[in-house]
């Protein structure tokens, strides 16, 4: 994770710094995917007293968290900063895991696994025609294919109807 720390109107001092970055360094054992933590260090006029003004903008792989908190010591407030971002992140991870609880388990394998139903037909009649007659009683019939003995070649064929309107032709040789 990368810890870019600044400094504005305020002395930047390396103590500050390395504390910063230490306690945002420990909010990784709570969001492992940080890919980077900007901190603004700042002291601010407010409400007539100078105040010590933490904020960050932490960018994870599925989250983006801004936050800021104020105090009169500028390590109190980068403290009480931590704090509200680990609050962020156990709420999105609380979120997370209640979508992913109430949805209900998809079972991938469950269409491969189950087995189509197959019909069975034992006393199919393979009658003896040429190809215009098959074509004519395929159309007749409702069927996807008819199975018949081709008398031009003797062969025992398979015609069927593709999805494009043509026909495809399989001579089975026995």
């Amino acid at each position: 994770m990368d810890i870019v720390v600044t400094f504005k109107h305020l002395e930047p001092t390396e103590a500050i710094k390395k504390y910063a970055e230490t306690k945002i360094s420990k909010i990784e054992k709570y969001l492992s995917n940080i890919i980077e933590a900007h901190v603004i260090l700042s002291m601010e006029r407010i409400q007539h007293k100078e105040s010590g003004v933490a904020s960050i903008k932490l960018v994870a792989k599925n989250i983006t968290i801004n936050a800021q908190e104020e105090s009169p010591d500028i390590y109190a407030a980068i403290d009480l900063l931590t704090d509200k971002v680990e609050a962020q992140i156990k709420k999105h991870k609380e979120k997370t895991r209640e979508k992913f609880q109430d949805s209900e388990p998809i079972d991938i394998f469950a269409e491969e696994m189950s087995t189509p139903y197959v019909e069975i037909i034992s006393n199919y009649e393979i009658k003896q025609m040429d190809l215009n007659e098959a074509i004519n009683k395929l159309n007749k019939k409702n069927e996807n294919f008819i199975i018949f003995k081709n008398k031009e070649s003797s062969k025992n064929s398979v015609l069927f109807a593709k999805n494009n309107g043509e026909y495809a032709m399989i001579e089975i040789n026995s």
